[in-house]
């Protein structure tokens, strides 16, 4: 399951998050991945160690986990650590899997779920799109800033080469409560019918709906 978070931040809010970003240090990206992808990573990594990068890991974290798809389609347990990326023109990252663990011994994360926040304007540069493997087809998506695109960690994805400009993104991952991809999927069907429920619609209904809600929630849940 793919989807959308529009909105994540909105004009304020990047506005913030770049100028925090312009007083950031860099360092290579590749010494962020794994050992697979290592050899295929061409982009930068923002040192969030200092005060600044500190709050805008902060903030960026508190607006991810409060967007609505985010709670209803994730179902957060825990979050990794927040990467702020930066790929110039020839950068990119080639085809890869995100790792399955991740973290320290004692505070491991199980990857279930990767997100990509777009922080700079399709507009601001050429190339670097996301594009995520599927069944069918590859699929490239370029957002708006501000816009997020969730997807399983197990997908093969790549970022296409930067031919123009700079590419900035804000990534992480989510162990969910919900283990199973189509648990998962179940129940955000379930959130998309309830949010959608009528206010003057049969509240008998609507209360058997959360009940049912409810009721896979403690089956499948893990805490």
């Amino acid at each position: 399951m793919r989807l959308i978070a529009g909105g994540v931040l909105d004009a304020q809010t990047l506005a913030w998050a770049r100028a925090q970003i312009d007083v950031l240090s860099w360092r290579d990206g590749a010494t962020t991945a794994g050992p697979a992808a290592r050899g295929v990573k061409r982009n930068e990594q923002a040192d969030l160690s200092t005060r600044a990068g500190q709050g805008l890991e902060t903030l960026l974290r508190e607006r991810i986990l409060a967007h609505p798809v985010i709670a209803s389609a994730a179902r957060p347990h825990k979050v990794s650590r927040l990467l702020i990326s930066r790929t110039p023109v020839g950068g990119g990252y080639g085809d890869h899997v995100d790792n399955a663990l991740m973290g320290p011994e004692g505070a491991r994360l199980r990857t279930d779920l990767s997100f990509t926040l777009f922080l700079s304007e399709p507009d601001a540069y050429d190339g670097g799109g996301l594009t995520i493997e599927d069944a069918l087809e590859d699929r490239t998506v370029r957002l708006p800033a501000g816009d997020l695109i969730l997807y399983p960690s197990g997908a093969p994805h790549r970022v296409e080469p930067v031919t123009r400009g700079t590419r900035l993104v804000c990534v992480g991952w989510i162990q969910s409560h919900v283990r199973d991809a189509s648990a998962r999927e179940v129940l955000w069907d379930l959130e998309r019918v309830r949010a959608a429920w009528p206010d003057e619609a049969d509240a008998s209904a609507r209360l058997t709906l959360d009940k049912a809600i409810g009721a896979l929630l403690r089956r499948w849940a893990e805490t």
